[in-house]
């Protein structure tokens, strides 16, 4: 076994559940800020948060394909919400933090390992640095 420094995930847990659960919660307190912002407004920038979330999330984990898939599936819905669908800004939270936090636990989270601290499947490191890009 090789000695390769791996550094921990983001506060020792999951990046994608954490990245998913403050996306999910950034997009539910935008959704019921009251009056401070139109329905198009609110759902712009919580449109904008779950690319950041999906962006970030697909930096720290992998493989990156079901991440960046995940990313314009929730975006596309916050979007089709907002500009699609005549919804009130509060139903456009829901329907974002609805979509980040069901698509980060069916889809993201089962088939994706930390960059930082990958899995070992059979003696054979998941993803993660080699000894080679640590050295």
């Amino acid at each position: 076994m090789t000695d390769v420094a791996i550094s921990r995930p983001v506060f020792g847990r999951e990046p994608a559940v954490l990245i998913g659960a403050v996306a999910a919660l950034l997009a539910v307190l935008i959704g019921f800020v009251p009056d401070a912002l139109t329905t198009a407004q609110a759902g712009a920038i919580t449109a904008f948060l779950t690319a950041g979330a999906a962006v970030w999330t697909a930096l720290k984990v992998r493989p990156v394909a079901p991440t960046l898939f995940v990313g314009v599936i929730t975006t596309g819905a916050t979007l089709l919400a907002t500009f699609g669908f005549d919804l009130s800004q509060s139903q456009v939270g829901a329907v974002a933090a609805a979509s980040v936090a069901l698509m980060t636990a069916l889809v993201v989270r089962p088939q994706s390992t930390p960059k930082a601290d990958p899995r070992v499947v059979d003696g054979v490191v998941v993803s993660g640095p080699s000894a080679a890009d640590v050295a």
